[in-house]
């Protein structure tokens, strides 16, 4: 492992936790449906980058459930935050449309 490939990691793992922790406490105020898709997806986003520090680290690897050579468990975890995001403004715009 060379430091210079750690250091996105690192700075993604920072900026994920920093986005996280006020959505945890938006969280327990709020029952808003979009708010909630928007604070799932921040919380989302930090397992992500905690996972890529574990894989980083040699702690944890992509390489269990393969589906015709896509590392589900890799797609997952970068994906399902941004479409978590999408919905919670989807849902928020939907709910707030004036035509």
């Amino acid at each position: 492992m060379n430091d210079f490939e750690a250091i996105p990691v690192i700075v993604r793992m920072v900026c994920a936790f920093l986005a996280a922790f006020p959505a945890i406490a938006i969280w327990s105020r709020t029952r808003d449906a979009a708010w909630m898709l928007v604070v799932l997806g921040a919380i989302f986003f930090f397992i992500d980058a905690l996972y890529a520090t574990l894989v980083l680290i040699g702690l944890a690897t992509y390489s269990l459930p393969y589906w015709q050579d896509i590392p589900l468990l890799k797609s997952a975890l970068s994906g399902l935050p941004y479409i978590l995001m999408a919905s919670g403004f989807l849902v928020f715009l939907i709910r707030n449309r004036r035509y």
